[in-house]
């Protein structure tokens, strides 16, 4: 492993990307609500400060990543993210709506997005999907004492997988299949040859 400057770390961290993204999207797929990026796990008293969302609002944030070792010797980082949901009763169109409701309905929007095989890439490329064990999941926040002060808190928790980091022991060389022929082509030799210490076979003479 070479060394690495501050600089470099920055410009080619996917993590901190991702969290932009993903809060870019919910924010242009839920119009009214203000969507922010929080840089961790959220404490319940910030939530009742709001020094961190305000109602309506949603806040990106994550809990955990782990490092998955993939057999190439590459690694994926799965990464626990949490949206929190903030809300309060509100009049839409001349109507009171309890914030029970908007709860849910904020935390149904979100894991709509989740369940969306386009708009949960987050414009994104490199990542998996949302993981379906655990599957994303909407959980209340918010206790009997909460509820009396007007506002109630929910968060949407989901895994999801930043793919194909760090360098594989693998050779990065892909060849084309000739189903006719029975071969696969190369490119060059070389690429050839960096695959013949991997792929068990054996020599031919060419035909006369």
């Amino acid at each position: 492993m070479n060394p690495v400057t501050l600089s470099a770390l920055l410009t080619n961290d996917r993590l901190a990307g991702m969290q932009i993204a993903i809060t870019s999207t919910i924010d242009a797929l839920i119009e009214g609500v203000r969507v922010v990026a929080h840089p961790g796990k959220v404490d319940i008293s910030e939530l009742l400060q709001k020094t961190i969302v305000t109602a309506p609002g949603i806040g990106i944030g994550w809990s955990r990543i782990r490092r998955a070792a993939l057999t190439d010797g590459s690694y994926s980082l799965l990464v626990d993210w949490t949206a929190y949901i903030v809300a309060e009763a509100a009049v839409v169109g001349l109507r009171r709506v309890e914030k029970e409701q908007v709860g849910l309905a904020l935390g149904s929007r979100v894991l709509a997005i989740l369940a969306d095989q386009s708009a949960s890439f987050w414009g994104l490329t490199g990542i998996l999907p949302p993981e379906e064990s655990p599957a994303p999941e909407l959980k209340p926040m918010f206790t009997v004492k909460d509820m009396q002060q007007g506002t109630a808190y929910y968060a949407v928790t989901w895994s999801q997988a930043v793919a194909d980091l760090g360098e594989g022991f693998l050779p990065r060389v892909a060849g084309s299949a000739y189903p006719d022929e029975g071969v696969i082509g190369f490119g060059s030799q070389d690429e050839l040859n960096a695959l013949l210490g991997w792929i068990p076979g054996r020599e031919v003479e060419p035909d006369a």
